[in-house]
């Protein structure tokens, strides 16, 4: 991997976090829903496994500290699916 697609390939890494908060916002814009069977399986979960994996093939490829900190970003790209988690397991756990 060469210096520029390192970089090129780490911005990606870094823009990706955030593309959960991304998916919410416009979900929210256009009033989107969720539905409880795709808790696991939606855009905003997708979104923040798509960041994991790339983060992760990066790391794998470079090995260095200066790509270790992408892993900094992992509470940013996982806000939003934990807080769903945390949403759904309060209704759907409620006591009635």
């Amino acid at each position: 991997m060469t210096v520029t697609n390192a970089k090129l390939y780490a911005s990606l890494c870094a823009v990706s976090a955030f593309f959960p908060l991304l998916i919410t916002a416009l979900g929210i814009h256009a009033d989107m829903e969720l539905s409880e069977r795709g808790m696991l399986f939606n855009p905003i979960n997708l979104a923040a496994f798509l960041w994991l994996g790339l983060t992760v093939l990066y790391y794998r490829h470079i090995r260095t500290k200066s790509a270790a900190w992408l892993f900094a970003l992992f509470p940013i790209a996982f806000a939003e699916p934990v807080l769903l988690f945390c949403l759904w397991c309060s209704v759907r756990f409620s006591p009635k």
